[in-house]
């Protein structure tokens, strides 16, 4: 299945979500590439939107690979195969670890200004991605979200790698676990399944949320 853009696969995601009739709905979009996924979600199910802002935490020598995702909290959900087989260090996972964090707590006063996080509480909240590649990225979102006492928790992304899916249904980690696609291959290549995959910057997540 190849996607138009984020936001028509949104509408695709959110018409399959329609049919689960989900009690007090609230979307969590992960941005950037997550958020015109989530205002789709979101549209359709006439409920809120808000961001999760999240960084992947970079490996020192390889900083276009990541080996787990820092929340704004401080929180992280990190690849620990990964880190073992890589052998990385406390104070080297630390010393990348610290710099995505306060990215993430940059992101997320630059999104929502002096307003508070909304309460998740008794809500069924649906995190929502462009695509799960790792699943490290949701799984951060999921661990924040769990601290908040919703009723339920949603995973959702229009495509997911066969790894990332079996990572987060093997044990469960949420209520539901939601991809239209899940991509076999060993190596996972989220732009190929979008016509349409231009970069969404922190201007555009800005405006997004204030229109």
């Amino acid at each position: 299945m190849l996607f138009q853009s984020r936001a028509q696969a949104g509408a695709k995601l959110a018409q399959e979500l329609l049919a689960l009739d989900l009690r007090d709905p609230f979307v969590l979009a992960i941005p950037r590439g997550g958020l015109p996924v989530g205002g789709s979600v979101s549209r359709t199910l006439g409920c809120p939107l808000d961001v999760i802002p999240l960084v992947k935490i970079p490996i020192p020598w390889s900083p276009d690979a990541n080996y787990g995702t820092a929340a704004p909290d401080g929180s992280m959900a990190l690849n620990t195969p990964l880190i073992n087989r890589l052998e990385l260090s406390r104070p080297e996972i630390e010393l990348a670890a610290g710099p995505a964090v306060h990215e993430a707590q940059r992101r997320e006063l630059l999104y929502r200004k002096a307003a508070l996080f909304p309460s998740l509480n008794g809500k069924s909240v649906v995190i929502v991605d462009d695509g799960l590649g790792s699943g490290y990225s949701m799984l951060a979102a999921v661990d924040f979200v769990k601290k908040k006492d919703p009723r339920m928790i949603v995973a959702a992304a229009p495509v997911a790698s066969e790894a990332a899916f079996r990572m987060l249904a093997t044990p469960p980690q949420v209520n539901l676990l939601f991809v239209l696609v899940r991509d076999p291959e060993a190596v996972f290549s989220l732009d190929s399944y979008y016509r349409d995959f231009t970069p969404v910057t922190d201007d555009d997540v800005v405006r997004f949320l204030t229109e």
